[in-house]
């Protein structure tokens, strides 16, 4: 297999043994696959451990994405989506606005928004239910773990009761959103109001023992390093 891959940076070639016994990479062989200029090798070696996961398989899903409101009680420095409640950019989609945009051939719906200080428990449970009844045998992937925090806190409900009612109503997964990146420093710099690491994996292990599928998002090419990207993966990997 090696000689597959003509390597012109040699210190891919440890990782790529690596590879081919089954080992996991570390933080250091992450930084070396970063730095490498040798992409042609490096997308070799991406090809092959896709392949060998998913074979030649493919996925899509026809999505449609979904945000009731852009209100938000949050102030994140990098968010360009959130209003407060007044200010000319700030709108909240009725329920039936929300069933408008939605046709027969939707597979999945992605529902996510801002989180206002106003509404009550039983609209969120309405959307999802009134999506479910519309779309039966869609996926509805719903509210990150920055929301379902905001609800077990809002409306004194423990983490188990906000999904397992969002499950009765219809919802089917989670979307990996709203840690951004798992670092305490960027969180404290971009956005200090939101939930961090911990919290973050509280919330998705707590899905997962529901039987939620969950994943996860990286918002990245900020202020973040690329050691801080690295950590994030493996965090993930180990959890």
């Amino acid at each position: 297999m090696l000689g597959d891959i003509l390597f012109r940076d040699s210190s891919l070639v440890p990782l790529w043994n690596k590879i081919l016994r089954g080992e996991r990479l570390t933080l250091e062989d992450g930084l070396v696959l970063y730095s490498t200029p040798d992409l042609i090798s490096l997308g070799k070696m991406a090809n092959y451990a896709q392949s060998e996961k998913s074979g030649d398989a493919v996925y899509f899903v026809l999505n449609q994405k979904i945000e009731p409101t852009n209100i938000c009680v949050l102030s994140c420095t990098f968010c360009d989506f959130a209003a407060k409640k007044g200010e000319p950019a700030a709108y909240e989609m009725t329920t039936g606005e929300i069933l408008a945009k939605l046709t027969p051939e939707i597979k999945e719906v992605h529902i996510t928004g801002g989180m206002p200080p106003d509404w009550p428990w039983e609209r969120y449970l309405d959307i999802v239910r009134s999506v479910h009844q519309k779309l039966p045998d869609a996926d509805i992937k719903a509210f990150t773990a920055v929301e379902v925090d905001f609800f077990h806190k809002k409306f004194k409900l423990s983490i188990d009761d906000v999904l397992r009612q969002l499950l009765d109503a219809g919802m089917r997964t989670m979307p990996g959103g709203g840690a951004e990146i798992f670092s305490e420093r960027v969180r404290k710099l971009l956005f200090n109001q939101k939930i961090g690491a911990k919290t973050w994996f509280e919330v998705h292990k707590a899905a997962h023992r529901l039987g939620i599928p969950t994943n996860s998002t990286m918002l990245y090419g900020h202020v973040e390093t690329l050691e801080e990207r690295l950590i994030h993966m493996i965090r993930l990997r180990e959890a």
